[in-house]
């Protein structure tokens, strides 16, 4: 009877044991994301309802200050529209092209835009995105569809 219970605790320990160690290994890693999965969707509509998005003009300068890192819809006159020089982004241009606010395309979206982007030269707009810093200096919206740009008015003479 000694040896049966003996038996019977030696199996309830190695199990318990077993058990344990199973429950303590460090679980399998998940595969590696690749980029497309990790990259953020380019093509996000904004999530917040139109009337719930501040309207700041493009020479206030604290005024977009104080908004980087949120939502915003930014009105101003489209002073310059620019190319980079490998032609991989379109600048529009609010102001001072090294500080002053601006609305950034990436090639990634020409497509989404056939009648390019002139015709907004000289326009009063209204861009709608998430207000970021480009190098900690300059404020700028990035730009992936059509809808994020409104013309409002025409400054042209």
């Amino acid at each position: 009877m000694k040896k049966l219970t003996a038996f019977v605790l030696m199996t309830v320990f190695v199990c318990g044991v077993l058990r344990s160690e199973e429950t303590e290994t460090e679980p399998t890693p998940a595969p590696e994301a690749t980029p497309e999965e990790t990259a953020p969707a380019a093509e996000a509509t904004p999530a917040t309802p139109a009337a719930e998005v501040p309207v700041v003009q493009s020479e206030d300068a604290a005024a977009i200050e104080g908004k980087i890192g949120s939502e915003v819809i930014v009105e101003g006159v489209v002073r310059n529209v620019g190319t980079g020089p490998n032609g991989n982004i379109t600048f529009l241009n609010f102001g001072d092209r090294q500080t002053g606010f601006v609305a950034v395309v990436f090639r990634a979206a020409y497509d989404k835009f056939p009648d390019g982007f002139d015709k907004y030269g000289q326009q009063k707009v209204r861009v709608r995105g998430s207000l970021e810093k480009y190098r900690d200096r300059q404020p700028q919206i990035k730009i992936f569809t059509p809808d994020q740009i409104e013309i409002v008015a025409s400054e042209a003479p």
